[in-house]
């Protein structure tokens, strides 16, 4: 099969998924029923533990990822800068833009709901033109026993990513839900494309920097934007914690089923 159609299936593919856990909480009786309190209180909670269980961890990982330098692109230094600390100032720099664009932009232009909606779909969506860098790249090697492995890996981590905004778009007040759903599911798939027409030499390291970047944006958002708004609505802080916790433990407890069924463990081989 040639390359470019390898890459546009794989492209529909994740395009296909990714729009499908976005729109499954609309179609949930359990959500619907839900005071909108207690539904951001768990999609808080599925975006801080993907920022931290999911994002950060997979930035590190392919940022450190060992290869072979005669066939993988590689960088030692960025920007003159040690890894290490090239990592940690991604994620602070993911962090700090979300506060500029809240009090210099975002905050002044949307009501609320609005703007916090926007800001998160901002955030996943570096994460998914991330991902589709990775898809990207290895789809240009053309072996297939590659890129199909890292296609599951990718999709094991954005599905709880998709229906963590798809909880917070349709049962909140944000408007335009599906159009936001469809922008965060095309995301990958332009990343992908991209990648692959001409990105084919990015190091992965940088891939993993953006992947940091992106999981600071979602630390902003998660613990300055959401959790403080949901906070005043509940009577208790119990309850709060409960909320947040069942979100947290859905992305644990899918990243665990995915693991057992084997998903997980050609990503950390690729």
């Amino acid at each position: 099969m040639p390359a470019w159609i390898t890459a546009l299936t794989i492209a529909f593919a994740a395009f296909a998924a990714t729009l499908a856990a976005g729109i499954a909480p609309r179609r949930l009786p359990a959500l619907r029923s839900m005071p909108w309190s207690a539904t951001t209180a768990v999609a808080a909670g599925l975006l801080l533990a993907s920022a931290l269980v999911i994002v950060i961890p997979e930035g590190f990982e392919v940022l450190f990822l060992e290869h072979d330098r005669g066939t993988v692109p590689h960088a030692d230094r960025f920007l003159g800068l040690p890894p290490v600390l090239a990592s940690g100032l991604a994620i602070l720099a993911g962090f700090l833009l979300m506060l500029v664009l809240e009090t210099h932009g975002i905050a002044h232009e949307f009501d609320e709901e609005t703007r916090t909606s926007t800001l998160l779909l901002l955030g996943l969506g570096i994460h998914a033109l991330t991902d589709g860098l990775a898809l990207g790249a290895s789809t240009a090697t053309g072996v297939m026993a590659i890129t199909v492995p890292i296609l599951l890996a990718v999709m094991v981590h954005k599905i709880p990513v998709a229906f963590g905004l798809g909880v917070f778009v349709w049962q909140g007040r944000a408007a335009n839900p599906l159009r936001r759903i469809l922008i965060f599911s095309l995301a990958t798939p332009a990343g992908l494309l991209v990648t692959f027409l001409f990105l084919r030499q990015l190091a992965h390291e940088w891939i993993g920097l953006i992947l940091l970047f992106s999981g600071g944006t979602f630390l902003y958002v998660a613990t300055i934007d959401v959790l403080p708004r949901v906070r005043q609505h509940h009577r208790t802080d119990a309850t709060l914690f409960r909320r947040v916790g069942l979100g947290a433990l859905l992305v644990v407890i899918a990243l665990i089923v995915f693991h057992q069924m084997g998903f997980e463990e050609p990503f950390h081989d690729r």
